[in-house]
């Protein structure tokens, strides 16, 4: 019988690197053995008097946390840096605060100090969040961090968590004297990732004449997309960005939103010129893969609605393995 309770989702992402969140399994312990050895790591992943966790520590706390999360090892490149949590609350006073809602908390360790002060926590991060609200549908994530812990902190600032109190440290604590608490909101998080576009750059463009520049569609992006769009109220509607791509007007984001106009019985959509400096290379090899696949506007893409972890499969595990010459 395994030790650690397993899952079948696997995440991926990455900027100039690729970064995998696999399931953490049994057969990861040797490294959260060698990891919370380490009295550096130990330091700033736990807020106690621990120097170093033990192998029976380990085997005691990841059993138990196992049951409740969804535990991942995270790669990149294919290297094995640490692991991360996505954890059902097991604060009483924080479940208390937030009666009825489905808030989880995440953890993360990098357990190899030669990947500290990359970045690479805050994309991981970036990662979780972003699974937390489209794949499990989570009202509110929470977060810890110890207030010696200045690193954390800014990183979770940075990914659009907002302060939500602070508790003493425990008892015996040598390290911390105060816990921060923050928070994140499924609709703060949406709020975040819409567009404001002035008027001045919107025009309206039919949606059988949009290119798109991906193949699946995410049913829980969806889900999100529909708690703020209103089919009635078409000043409020985010507009697609768009380029020129050869004779195409290609969409280089949106896709989302312009499958839910279509769905709505729109026939055509809001967008605007997008200015910024993209990889077009890429997003021809995007169009390529779209021909080859008869997706030739929005509406063929409605026809392909996947669950978010099939869509980190089908889609995001495909742009991460792209190669261009």
């Amino acid at each position: 019988m395994s030790l650690i309770t397993t899952h079948d989702v696997t995440l991926y992402g990455g900027n100039g690197v690729d970064l995998v969140l696999r399931p953490l399994c049994d057969g990861h312990l040797p490294l959260l053995y060698k990891w919370n050895a380490d009295p550096e790591v130990v330091y700033w992943t736990d807020t106690g008097n621990a120097q170093v966790f033990s192998e029976e520590d380990i085997r005691g706390i990841y059993a138990s946390i196992s049951q409740n999360a969804l535990c991942f090892l995270a790669e990149v490149d294919g290297r094995p840096v640490g692991d991360f949590w996505i954890q059902r609350m097991n604060v009483p006073e924080v479940s208390a605060k937030y009666p009825g809602l489905d808030v989880r908390r995440i953890e993360a360790t990098i357990g190899e100090r030669s990947s500290w002060g990359q970045g690479i926590g805050t994309a991981i991060l970036g990662m979780l969040i972003d699974f937390a609200f489209c794949g499990e549908h989570v009202d509110m994530l929470y977060c810890f961090a110890a207030d010696y812990n200045i690193r954390s902190q800014k990183s979770l600032l940075k990914q659009g968590f907002v302060p939500a109190g602070e508790s003493d440290a425990d008892a015996g604590s040598l390290r911390a004297k105060k816990e921060y608490h923050y928070r994140l909101t499924r609709r703060e998080f949406i709020g975040r990732r819409r567009e404001r576009i002035p008027k001045s750059r919107r025009f309206e463009t039919p949606l059988i004449g949009l290119q798109p520049s991906q193949l699946w569609i995410s049913e829980g992006k969806l889900r999100l997309v529909r708690e703020w769009f209103d089919p009635a109220r078409r000043e409020s509607f985010d507009p697609i960005p768009v380029k020129r791509l050869g004779g195409r007007i290609l969409m280089t984001d949106g896709h989302t939103r312009a499958v839910a106009a279509h769905l709505a019985g729109w026939e055509s959509v809001p967008v605007y010129w997008d200015e910024d400096e993209l990889d077009m290379r890429a997003y021809a090899a995007d169009v390529a893969w779209c021909d080859g696949e008869g997706i030739l506007s929005p509406v063929d893409l409605a026809a392909r609605i996947v669950p978010h972890r099939d869509y980190e499969r089908l889609w995001r595990k495909r742009c991460m393995e792209m190669k261009l010459d």
